[in-house]
């Protein structure tokens, strides 16, 4: 680090801070408007100022070992020197606890992080499409069925083959938490609608799931999961055919 620049980290007002990250913070979920970002954050407590020589240049997220939704206000950039002194910080809060979790870092910003000495262990992408009616045919031998608390387990095995050494691999479970969450949250009868459950009538085995989410207002794919030895046979693209056509029947 440059000897001479002085960094430090102040708590910032959450009015202030929402309205700089809904201007600044690259928009990489969709959100559906700089307001809809703005009132997202106002509720935030963990929010903190970057400065540089007293000048303000950047915002972060930061709690005990984790900081996160890092941006920069133009016309700075990210530098090496301002991961060192954030992962110093950090160490040096939590009481010398030398793991230091990195989160919501965008695409632009992983080599510097990566110089510093963080390792990437897993990564997102979101993906968004306009809803339309897809045509895709599905094999005779397979039975389309809504999905139920009744199919926790079998999801639960079928994700757990699906995802295994993958980035959404996770434990049983967790898998199991999230089924539980997710049919709490959504019992909407448009979302279960655009939902899907396959099962291959022989064997009675579930082999395909796709579920249908609401998320800030905007339909998203839950999770989606075919079972190995039936990839590449159009199960995938039949469920996310018919979660989208689904809704464009709702939103028209």
């Amino acid at each position: 680090m440059n000897a001479i620049t002085q960094y430090s980290i102040k708590k910032a007002d959450q009015t202030i801070y929402s309205k700089y990250f809904a201007t600044y913070r690259k928009n990489i979920w969709f959100r559906p408007s700089w307001s809809f970002l703005q009132q997202m954050m106002l509720g935030a407590s963990d929010c903190f100022w970057i400065y540089r020589d007293n000048k303000r240049v950047a915002g972060i997220s930061l709690s005990d070992n984790e900081l996160g939704s890092f941006f920069m206000i133009p016309p700075f950039i990210l530098t090496v020197d301002i991961v060192s002194f954030l992962k110093d910080f950090v160490i040096k809060s939590s009481g010398g606890n030398h793991r230091v979790d990195a989160y919501n870092v965008l695409s632009e910003h992983i080599e510097v992080f990566k110089h510093e000495g963080f390792k990437i262990l897993s990564t997102r992408k979101c993906m968004i499409k306009p809803t339309e009616k897809i045509e895709s045919p599905l094999p005779k031998e397979i039975v389309c069925v809504k999905p139920n608390l009744d199919y926790i387990t079998s999801i639960t095995k079928l994700m757990d083959e699906a995802y295994y050494a993958g980035p959404d691999q996770r434990d049983i479970d967790t898998y199991e938490r999230d089924l539980i969450y997710y049919f709490e949250q959504n019992n909407h009868e448009e979302v279960l609608e655009a939902s899907t459950i396959l099962i291959q009538k022989e064997t009675n085995e579930i082999v395909g799931v796709c579920l249908v989410s609401l998320w800030e207002d905007t339909p998203l794919i839950f999770e989606i999961a075919v079972k190995p030895y039936h990839k590449n046979k159009g199960l995938g693209r039949y469920m996310l055919g018919k979660a989208i056509t689904a809704w464009n029947r709702f939103i028209q």
